[in-house]
């Protein structure tokens, strides 16, 4: 520091930071608080109390020099932890001595500890002025953060607060101590929900309305996605006030537009996994189902693939769920994309009402391009003389064979009134289902599917139209659907589809925080030390540097 204020100046060093109003302690001695050499514990235990003691207690608005005290102590427990930076994902997690601490000796300030990061995040309290004062000024200019912009370092305390906050969440374990942070996650109540007269000491009261708004606000943050992501994963009662809300397109679209870009830019496919999970979690709730249904979209410009008018927020969804199965299928392959975006059509498959003839072809079409790639390869294997039946591949795309053909059936069976449009795609490439009326595999759901077909393609046939156009055929449809007898398909049981997290989704997850915490480069570290995050990078096997998606050990699709 001495040699850098030296620079340019005549002035001595002390001279210097006497004229910026720095206190000198030349010839001073500090005296040692006798009590920190009587505590019987380690100095690193007694520095981590010290720093959480920082963060529970400091008021960070009470000046400027205050906020990037705070600030700092904030830094300091990223920097004790970045031990773990620096060990691959495989190494016995014993090495972070300063992040073990806070998890076994700390857990008890689990509760408030999440509190007041959440709170910090949620306040979004800007960071001081430049005319903070000569002392935050100096401090400012020489110890600048690396790659720090106006518009990156707006709300520096909320943007490292839900670092350290995901961060200690990502460590559970199993065992009590290092549970106890995922576990304040779960105790956290809407401070405007009722309340109950048996509540426990543990819960945690916050504002729900007040993290809705910041996560609306920011939900193009990759930490902030996350955080919803474990917000809904492990707090029911949040996830309950987000699907009761009655303005679902404040959230829901804006998710819709990162899934829509973030697969065909191929840019980070750990975002697009965390938000495919977040639509998975909506998915699962009928009444948030029925409702998207109704909500009436308008020209959105950010959808190139065609102008759609008149469109539903739930027909937009699917429609962009299918593009997201389509491109996987083409381009990244990869096993979870497809399973997680079929679980979320099959959930709303019961829902949808009144679809776009755009979504209907897409829906089609999809079963059509998966129903080849079946055919396929089981053509391939068999002139192989290979055993089918054990083949993955075959497997695979069998199985989403019929998924497909079961979400075709549940839209059919619950809501064929409703949607003309399916029927008449269904009508245009009924020589599909050809293929698979034998296989036992599918032959219950192709029958069930082929009495509809056959019961309009009769309608049709009946109201002699000479060279029928595709609006006379979809009014003729219309017209018979008024009298469709329900009883001519067979009723399966509901397809659903709950998310259930891994045992050991930390090892994803643990590395993905890391992953953010590099990016946002406040601190420097260097890039070929960072082990866990080639470890990242190779498992995700992406071209850039510390992106990726979690393929949980399972090949991609061939």
């Amino acid at each position: 520091m001495t040699s850098l204020l030296l620079q340019g100046s005549d002035l001595s060093a002390e001279a210097q930071l006497e004229a910026l109003g720095v206190v000198s302690f030349k010839g001073c001695k500090l005296g040692v608080d006798q009590a920190l050499v009587s505590d019987p514990r380690s100095y690193a235990e007694q520095l981590i109390q010290g720093v959480i003691g920082i963060i529970l207690n400091l008021d960070a608005g009470s000046s400027p020099s205050a906020y990037e005290f705070y600030e700092e102590a904030l830094n300091l427990i990223i920097v004790m932890a970045s031990t773990q930076l620096q060990h691959p994902t495989s190494e016995p997690s014993e090495k972070n001595y300063f992040l073990n601490l806070v998890l076994e000796k700390f857990s008890q300030l689990a509760d408030q500890l999440t509190l007041r990061l959440l709170w910090n995040f949620t306040d979004q309290r800007p960071g001081p002025p430049l005319a903070g004062g000569l002392v935050y000024n100096a401090y400012s200019y020489l110890f600048a953060k690396a790659g720090s912009s106006p518009s990156s370092e707006a709300h520096p305390i909320a943007d490292r607060s839900i670092l350290v906050l995901l961060l200690l969440h990502s460590q559970a374990k199993g065992n009590p101590e290092w549970d106890a942070f995922k576990r304040s996650i779960q105790n956290i109540r809407d401070e405007r929900g009722p309340m109950a007269d048996d509540v426990k000491d543990n819960i945690i009261f916050t504002p729900f309305r007040k993290i809705f708004h910041v996560v609306c606000q920011q939900i193009h943050c990759e930490e902030v996605c996350l955080l919803l992501h474990v917000l809904l994963v492990e707090n029911t009662y949040f996830r309950t006030y987000v699907l009761s809300r009655t303005d679902p397109e404040t959230l829901y679209l804006p998710i819709l537009r990162m899934v829509y870009e973030g697969v065909e830019g191929r840019t980070n496919y750990s975002q697009v996994y965390v938000l495919l999970v977040i639509l998975l979690l909506f998915s699962q709730d009928d009444v948030f189902n029925e409702s998207i249904q109704k909500i009436p979209m308008t020209y959105q410009p950010w959808f190139t693939e065609r102008l759609l008018k008149s469109i539903s927020l739930g027909g937009l969804a699917v429609a962009i769920i299918i593009r997201t199965i389509q491109y996987n299928l083409a381009q990244h392959k990869d096993v979870y994309f497809h399973t997680n975006s079929l679980a979320i059509l099959a959930n709303m498959s019961n829902s949808l009402q009144d679809m776009h003839p755009y979504v209907s072809q897409r829906l089609v079409t999809l079963f059509d391009i998966v129903a080849r790639r079946y055919q396929k390869l089981v053509t391939k294997h068999a002139q192989l003389d290979e055993n089918i039946e054990k083949n993955a591949d075959v497997i695979i795309y069998g199985d989403m064979v019929v998924l497909v053909l079961e979400i075709i059936n549940s839209t059919l069976t619950h809501k064929l009134k409703t949607n003309p449009q399916l029927v008449y795609s269904l009508l245009h490439k009924q020589e599909m289902f050809a293929y698979f009326r034998n296989d036992l595999k599918f032959k219950d759901l192709i029958q069930n599917i082929e009495q509809a077909v056959n019961y309009f393609q009769q309608k049709v046939s009946e109201a002699n139209i000479k060279a029928p156009t595709p609006e006379e055929v979809a009014q003729v449809i219309q017209t018979a659907s008024r009298t469709w007898p329900p009883n001519l398909m067979k009723t399966f049981p509901d397809i659903k589809f709950e998310y259930e997290e891994e045992e050991q989704a930390n090892e994803f997850f643990c590395p993905y925080v890391w992953s953010l915490l590099y990016r946002n480069t406040f601190v420097y570290w260097d890039e070929e030390k960072a082990k866990i995050l080639h470890d990242y990078r190779t498992v995700m096997n992406d071209e850039s540097a510390f992106e990726g998606v979690p393929t949980g050990g399972q090949a991609p699709l061939p």
